[in-house]
Order: C-alpha cells, then sequence, then structure tokens
C-alpha cells in the first residue's frame, strides 16, 4: 500500500507514544456536551510550572524578563515538556513555563472547548506571571493556540514558535491521523478492566495496545517501561482513562470545532519548525503563513513526523531563535 493511502504505523505509534510517555489526560473535561465558545470565552486559570537557571547566582524568579511559555499538543499536558523545558531553562537563561490546557491535565474543566478559549487562558496567564510580553511556543494544538493568541494579541509576544502545525485547517492525512489517534483511546475504553488495582488496569491497557500495533504490522511495540506512566485511574474498584469518553466520541464525529479560524497580522520574529515526514504538511502552506506572519521563517527537520521535538535539530533551532538579538 502507498504511504499516501494508508495513515502510517510509525505515525500512529508516535502520537501514541506521545500521549502515554509524557503521562497525559486525554481531553480530561467536563460532562456537558462541548460547545465552541462564545465571542467573549471565560478565561480560567491554568495550571502551570515554571523555572529559571541563572548563572550568576540572581534571582530566578524575577518577574522583569520575558519568559517562554511552552504549549502541549492535543490530549496531553504540561509534562510532555519535561526534559525540554529544563534545557531550555538552561540554554537560554529565561523562565520557562509550562501550562495545562483547559481541559487537560489539572487545568480546569470547561464546555467552551475551542481555541478561541485557550488563547484567553493565555493571555490571563500572562497576567498570572505579571508580564507585558512572552515568547510562545506551541506544539500541534498548541501551536494553533499559539497562532491563534499571537494574531489577536501581537503586542503580548515578542516571538512565535510553531512546531508542525497549519496556522488554519489540517490535512485530510492529517485529519485521519487523529481520529485513528481518538478511535483507539476510546476503543481501549471500552475493555477498561474494573474491579482491580490500577498497576493490574495499566497492565492490561499496555497489552491491548500492543496487540492493535501489532495487528498493523508494527516493526517496534510499546516499551514496558511506560506501563506505570498510562494516564489511568482507579477509584472506588472503578477504572478509567483520565478523560471524558462522551467528549472523545464528540471529538471523533466533528474534530474541526475545536479550531477557530485565525485572522490579522504578527511582524515580530516567527519560526515555524515541523517535520519533513509529517502529515500535517506545513511546508505546504508556506504562502498563507507569509500573509499572516511576513516574518516567518520556515525549518523542515528531515525524516521527524508530528513530535519534531524528541530530534536535536530541534533544540538547536529553537534555542537559536530564542537567544536571537
Amino acid at each position: 500500500m502507498r504511504s499516501s493511502e494508508i495513515i502510517s504505523v510509525l505515525q500512529i505509534k508516535m502520537l501514541l507514544l506521545s500521549l502515554l510517555v509524557c503521562i497525559a489526560a486525554l481531553l480530561q473535561a467536563s460532562s456537558a456536551s462541548p460547545v465552541p465558545a462564545s465571542k467573549k470565552p471565560r478565561p480560567v486559570n491554568l495550571s502551570y510550572a515554571c523555572m529559571r537557571i541563572t548563572g550568576d547566582g540572581g534571582d530566578g524568579d524575577n518577574k522583569d524578563d520575558v519568559p517562554v511559555i511552552l504549549i502541549h499538543g492535543l490530549g496531553l499536558s504540561k509534562e510532555a515538556w519535561m526534559g525540554v523545558y529544563q534545557l531550555f531553562a538552561l540554554k537560554t537563561k529565561k523562565r520557562v513555563c509550562i501550562v495545562d490546557l483547559r481541559n487537560h491535565g489539572d487545568s480546569p474543566w470547561s464546555d467552551q472547548s475551542d481555541v478561541a478559549a485557550m488563547a484567553e487562558d493565555i493571555k490571563k496567564f500572562l497576567d498570572t506571571l505579571k508580564v507585558k510580553k512572552a515568547i510562545v511556543l506551541g506544539h500541534s494544538l498548541g501551536g494553533k493556540v499559539a497562532v491563534h493568541f499571537t494574531l489577536n494579541y501581537p503586542d503580548k509576544v515578542e516571538k512565535l514558535i510553531v512546531e508542525d502545525m497549519r496556522p488554519n485547517g489540517l490535512t485530510p492525512l492529517a485529519l485521519q491521523e487523529v481520529q485513528v489517534f481518538l478511535a483507539l483511546l476510546h476503543k481501549s475504553s471500552e475493555i477498561m478492566p474494573q474491579g482491580v488495582s490500577e498497576k493490574e488496569a495499566k497492565k492490561t491497557i499496555f497489552k491491548f495496545l500492543n496487540e492493535e500495533l501489532g495487528k498493523l504490522n508494527a516493526s517496534e511495540l510499546l516499551n514496558p517501561k511506560i506501563v506505570n506512566f498510562l494516564p489511568i485511574r482507579c477509584k472506588n474498584g472503578k477504572c478509567a482513562w483520565k478523560t471524558n469518553t462522551e467528549l472523545v466520541k464528540y471529538i471523533l464525529k466533528d474534530f474541526q470545532f475545536l479550531l477557530n479560524e485565525s485572522s490579522g497580522r504578527y511582524d515580530g520574529p516567527t519560526l515555524f519548525i515541523y517535520g519533513t515526514a509529517s502529515p500535517f504538511k506545513v511546508n505546504e502552506e508556506e504562502s498563507s503563513i507569509k500573509k499572516l506572519f511576513p516574518n516567518a521563517e520556515l525549518v523542515g527537520v528531515e525524516g521527524a513526523f508530528h513530535v519534531v521535538h524528541e530530534r536535536e535539530e530541534f533544540f538547536n533551532t529553537v534555542i537559536n531563535f530564542i537567544n536571537r538579538k
């Protein structure tokens, strides 16, 4: 079968690994049906962590700097940046913050689920940090949030970095890949064991996921070391993914409700970094990107899929971009 006709097994696996290794909670949301945000979304206080490393004995909590804010992708959490944000803090000497988007991780749940609402949360987060500007970096859905926030509040962004995401829309293959990811997760929730320990539930789901990868003729299966990091919670004998399965089913039917159209113009330094093997095909949108971000640089990481921040070239490119005067 041609690669253009099917979803790459490796691509599916990368999405699974992104979820499992990062101890993510997939769209942890209220039981209410998700609805697009109103014209004036209600911002929520995001769960976050920040760090700054200084070599001169200075104050690591200096609030007068321009922090770097990292925004995770769909179904992930701030822990997706573990190892990344520490390195950024070391190499840039800036305060680096990781956040949980609304309906993800430890941030509040809301029935306002779209990108416009998430962008308002980032604006509120800057107020929480008491800073006027930030360097914003987003991956996948987080990249879309970063784009929307930047175009709506250009004076609050010193630099923008987007990892493997278009400003607007998805390719059919990318959309299909997201749906496969969600469908597999939803299917796993249907066979979730009950009345067992959390450890046993995680082992059962781990086995199921590897069997599904086996059916796809994957050359490699998931490493047993990730079993304990599966985002599964058992309480009073009831085990479940840390998610709302009704929301997953809704997104499977209509993923596009999450993605508001982003418009405007940002003339500041902008970097779109993408994987050349990714189905999101960011490079095909160069002309559209330049209309919104006239000073945008596009950098392709050869052979990388959707999760580009696993590559050394990503770190070198992004750190140099952040440190550039």
